[in-house]
């Protein structure tokens, strides 16, 4: 997977709302796990964290998120996982975990969320964002393009859903590893406006920001490109939006 894949998209002002309305983030440090690109990192800062900390496996992603944040003192990338971020405990005041989750299997969960709980202070809050069985599992339309993929090939449906936690097998985790509030969250973030059609089939055919479709070879990206080409009616410019669910977690 190309380390650009993930760096060069704007986040949504809707989610920055989100977020500075359930978390404190000005002068505070902020640690992004799963950075990916690093594009979060940058919103965090953006909310006036003090200082974040981008934490990935991937040292190809990293490579990618530096150059990415570049003009961002306050942003620094570090190799570590879910479980072990390889932080000092109690010195988070924000941890988000974006787009992360669904990589673990529900052993993994406990692991991940007893760190979490170990590297945040006191008064520290944490973030999920994740999709569930039934965010994923919502149809198509001219706003919800990723709707269509899996209408068109089911057998991506089904690898999307086996990879997903319920609401109610995340709270469950949540609540073993020690945090006792928590908020869950439906949310519609707006992925991207696209000015023409032939935008945004280039979009899906180079896979942005994309993993699941790396499951189809470039023949049968086109073909959905093509087909997604087909079924979307409303005039551009068209903004694009998918479904999540955030907890926000409190020790």
């Amino acid at each position: 997977m190309e380390k650009e894949t993930y760096t060069k998209r704007s986040v949504d002002p809707q989610w920055m709302e989100l977020v500075q309305s359930r978390a404190d983030v000005s002068r505070k440090i902020a640690v992004d796990i799963g950075a990916g690109g690093g594009i979060y990192s940058i919103a965090l800062v953006e909310l006036g964290a003090a200082r974040v900390i981008g934490v990935d496996i991937s040292e190809n992603m990293i490579a990618g998120a530096k150059e990415n944040c570049r003009e961002y003192p306050q942003i620094s990338f570090q190799v570590g996982t879910a479980s072990e971020s390889n932080l000092p405990s109690g010195t988070v005041d924000v941890l988000l975990e974006r787009a992360l989750i669904h990589h673990l299997k529900d052993h993994q969960l406990s692991e991940c969320f007893t760190e979490a709980n170990r590297i945040l202070n006191k008064n520290g809050v944490f973030i999920i964002q994740d999709r569930t069985l039934e965010d994923c599992s919502l149809a198509g339309s001219n706003e919800h393009i990723r709707g269509y993929f899996f209408e068109f090939y089911p057998e991506l449906l089904k690898m999307d859903i086996a990879r997903r936690h319920s609401a109610d097998t995340i709270n469950s985790y949540l609540t073993e590893a020690g945090f006792q509030q928590v908020e869950v969250l439906s949310f519609w973030e707006n992925r991207k406006t696209y000015n023409t059609l032939d935008e945004l089939k280039q979009e899906i055919i180079l896979r942005k920001g994309r993993s699941i479709l790396f499951e189809l070879n470039d023949e049968q990206v086109q073909i959905l490109a093509d087909d997604i080409g087909e079924r979307v009616t409303k005039l551009f410019p068209l903004v694009e939006k998918e479904r999540w669910t955030i907890w926000v977690a409190k020790a």
